[in-house]
């Protein structure tokens, strides 16, 4: 998918998106530019990691759920990338328990954000995210 910038309430934020699912990946996308985001998608861990070492990025929106690589392991290798060990990272995930919620926090996301997702919920957190200059994302 290209990348977008449309004036909105998330103020050019640079979000990445992953997600296997492509009518998820597509309606994140659609509505996060929207919202002034400008958005990259990507479809795997691997494709996202690839962008990841490219470009620089505010904010991830990663499915845990995911085939080959699933979203903790590329939470984990994210984080080996030069520049990339506090960038925000939200879980997104049909898990909801709340030990799903507990290994999502444990294992570095920042949040986590159940499938079917509530946009209001993730506008609020993507509106909200820390300071670039604070220090800790769960790195």
């Amino acid at each position: 998918m290209a990348e977008t910038t449309t004036p909105g309430i998330l103020d050019s934020l640079r979000v990445l998106i992953v997600d296997d699912s492509a009518d998820t990946l597509e309606m994140l996308h659609r509505l996060l530019e929207l919202e002034g985001a400008t958005v990259s998608s990507a479809e795997s861990g691997a494709e996202a990691l690839n962008l990841a070492a490219e470009k620089d990025f505010d904010a991830v929106v990663s499915d845990i759920s995911m085939p080959r690589m699933d979203g903790f392991e590329f939470l984990r290798r994210l984080r080996k990338i030069p520049g990339r060990e506090r960038v925000p990272v939200l879980a997104l995930t049909g898990f909801g328990r709340a030990e799903d919620v507990r290994r999502a926090k444990a294992e570095g996301f920042l949040s986590h954000v159940t499938k079917p997702v509530d946009v209001d919920q993730l506008l609020r957190i993507l509106r909200e995210l820390p300071a670039k200059d604070q220090p800790d994302f769960g790195a």
